[in-house]
């Protein structure tokens, strides 16, 4: 026997064949949605903690920071303290009994020292005094020409005051004199 064939007739104005596909692709778009959620969560979840440790981390570098600063302070003390010393170390080579005894044998008669300033850095020395007459500037400034201690003197300034000259004279000492000059010779005997 024949079966006869079936006829199906649709009274519906929707296929709910596709609204079910539909209804499961919705499904399915949600529940991505809330595993994307979830992941998005739990990362913000995971910086957040990043955030707090990073910033617990630049608290305790701060207060490292800060327990150094006095040590740092210390450092900085000690090593200006050692260059004052060092410096110290220079002056005690440095002869000021060579200085002032090339000052004094370049000095003639008839001129007397009432200020001394020595530069040490620069080895620059300032004199300033008073002659009695002309001829005594003269023979200072010849003396300190030809005084193996001395170099380049420079009469700065001189000025008539009450019959005698005040001047001031800069002049560059050399630590270590030139060999073979006399150390007295722009001096004159003294009266």
């Amino acid at each position: 026997m024949k079966r006869p064939a079936l006829i199906t007739i649709n009274f519906a104005g929707t296929n709910f064949r596709h609204l079910v596909r539909l209804q499961q692709w919705l499904i399915v778009a949600v529940v991505l949605l809330g595993t994307a959620t979830g992941v998005l969560l739990w990362k913000a979840n995971s910086y957040h903690a990043q955030s707090a440790a990073l910033t617990q981390q630049v608290r305790e570098f701060t207060a490292s920071i800060e327990k150094l600063r006095p040590a740092m302070q210390e450092r900085q003390q000690l090593v200006k303290d050692l260059g004052d010393m060092s410096g110290l170390l220079e002056a005690r080579r440095f002869s000021w009994t060579r200085l002032l005894t090339g000052i004094e044998a370049a000095f003639p008669s008839g001129v007397a020292l009432t200020r001394l300033e020595f530069n040490a850095r620069e080895l620059a020395v300032a004199l300033e005094g008073t002659a009695q007459s002309p001829e005594s500037l003269s023979s200072l400034m010849i003396g300190l020409q030809k005084s193996r201690s001395f170099k380049s003197p420079l009469l700065k300034h001189q000025s008539m005051d009450k019959g005698n000259i005040s001047f001031n004279v800069a002049v560059t000492y050399q630590e270590h004199p030139a060999a073979g000059a006399d150390p007295g010779a722009g001096r004159q005997p003294r009266n």
